[in-house]
């Protein structure tokens, strides 16, 4: 099998510990690879050729022609909006009717598939999605997760809906089905919510690769050590609260289009540097677990005969 490719390379940290890491993607959807081709129409003494390889790119307007002396240098450049042209390898540009599918069956050599075939095999979009069993939420590794998706029910549906729902949150079960969507198969696993059902679209067994998993050998970590580490991970522990965690990219990317509207300058924020492998794991988590215990007192907390002495 092919090498996974690292797709994020840094180091995961907790306390003063620092492992630097790579992350592989565990699981993809698997879809038959097919390109998009165009036959060339033979010279009449040659040979038939296989269909060609067609590329995409991106192409703006067309020009606008204007008389010689009426061109002007414009004060600001014009943007517009791009479209995507199809282009064979020279680099001319095909008509969007002669497209097609291909499969490269060998380098260079591809066989091609009607649109409406791929039409017929596509998979018709589910109507009925039928819990065949129900297992533990815990038997579920989430790396099988792929899309989560909110489930309302019908007018005529709320009340068998709202005892599937208070069935799955007593048993502590969840619905399992196989259903197709948006041209998929998909697996679905039903769960309770906080309020109401939520479905996951699950990744197939042959999605998943497993056996890229790294395997930790717990042999080189000693007792005391590993009792630290738990020591450290409790005092750390607390209940997840994704309100904590914002998208700061995307929020600086607002923030520089309203700056850019407002015609104001930005002035971009430096990433921090990547910290570095921890040498003295138990020293480091010694220093983890002090630093834990005696935070900086706020000035804030002081009390009051404390700030009357300091004004005396």
């Amino acid at each position: 099998m092919k090498a996974a490719t690292s797709v994020w390379r840094g180091h995961i940290s907790f306390g003063l510990v620092s492992i630097p890491v790579r992350l592989f993607r565990a699981a993809r959807p698997e879809r038959v690879k097919l390109r998009e081709v165009y036959s060339v129409a033979p010279e009449p003494t040659a040979m038939p050729e296989e269909p060609e390889v067609i590329h995409r790119r991106r192409t703006g307007p067309a020009p606008v022609e204007l008389p010689v002396e009426e061109v002007q240098a414009p004060s600001t450049a014009v943007v517009a909006p791009a479209r995507r042209a199809v282009v064979n390898d020279a680099g001319s540009e095909v008509p969007e009717s002669a497209v097609t599918k291909g499969y490269e069956v060998e380098k260079g050599r591809f066989v091609t598939l009607d649109r409406d075939e791929l039409r017929g095999l596509a998979p018709k979009t589910s109507t009925m999605m039928e819990l065949v069993e129900f297992v533990s939420l815990t038997s579920v590794d989430p790396v099988y997760f792929e899309t989560s998706y909110y489930v309302q029910p019908e007018p005529a549906g709320e009340k068998p809906y709202a005892l599937l729902y208070s069935s799955l949150k007593e048993t502590g079960l969840v619905g399992v089905a196989q259903i197709a969507m948006h041209r998929r198969e998909h697996i679905v696993l039903v769960r309770p919510g906080k309020s109401g059902l939520i479905a996951h679209t699950m990744y197939f067994a042959s999605e998943v690769r497993g056996d890229q998993e790294y395997r930790a050998d717990a042999a080189v970590v000693n007792r005391k050590e590993l009792d630290l580490a738990n020591r450290l991970v409790s005092a750390l522990a607390t209940e997840f609260e994704p309100e904590k965690f914002k998208d700061t990219y995307r929020e600086q990317v607002e923030k520089l289009i309203e700056a850019k509207i407002a015609g104001q300058a930005i002035h971009p924020v430096s990433a921090p540097a990547p910290g570095n492998a921890a040498v003295d794991i138990m020293a480091a988590l010694q220093k983890s677990l002090a630093g834990l215990k005696k935070p900086p007192r706020p000035e804030a907390e002081e009390t009051a005969p404390a700030r009357r002495r300091k004004r005396s």
